[in-house]
């Protein structure tokens, strides 16, 4: 039985192509890890940073960087957001909703991990704790045009249409702001 208080210790993760009709979440955020010493990695920030290098030519050896990560501090937030996040894209949606979980223990109001356990928790088919994690997202990022888009959605599709309408105008005039 996995524990939620720790995550798994090694999950077989395929980094390669996308299976056939597999769900493609380019949504899904990186926390931007703190700067590294000059000669990283060394030290927990270091690898979280090399992981970071690392993700858009070689994920696989990213997921070992922020698990090395993890091993030397084990409460460190942005590594458990990109690694829960390699592992929701590869498919391994519980393990990253622990990781997102394991995240907020040490920094309640993390945006990004509480927009990735929003997107993680709607995977799973929880659309209450869904919102419940956007709306805590808000609270610590109110100008989050993502998170009120889906906010919006899941307020539509509860038949909460005046809800849903207040976050769908607050994406608009964020991205017309952004655009702007």
């Amino acid at each position: 039985m996995v524990s939620h208080d720790e995550p798994p210790e090694q999950l077989p993760v395929d980094f390669g192509p996308p299976r056939p009709g597999a769900r493609i979440l380019p949504f899904l955020r990186r926390a931007e890890p703190a700067a590294p010493a000059a000669d990283h990695p060394v030290g927990a920030d270091g690898w979280c940073a090399r992981g970071a290098e690392l993700e858009p030519d070689d994920p696989a050896q990213a997921y070992e960087a922020y698990r090395k990560a993890l091993e030397l501090d084990r409460d460190h937030a942005e590594a458990h957001v990109n690694l829960g996040r390699l592992l929701h894209e590869a498919g391994h949606v519980r393990a990253a909703e622990l990781h997102y979980r394991r995240a907020l223990k040490t920094h309640p109001v993390q945006a990004t991990a509480l927009f990735n356990l929003g997107v993680a928790l709607e995977d799973l088919g929880s659309p209450r704790e869904a919102a419940r994690a956007y709306e805590q997202a808000l609270a610590a990022k109110p100008d989050d045009a993502d998170a009120h888009f889906n906010l919006s959605r899941l307020h539509e599709r509860a038949g909460r249409k005046a809800a849903a309408i207040r976050h769908l105008k607050a994406y608009r005039d964020l991205v017309r702001r952004k655009l702007g």
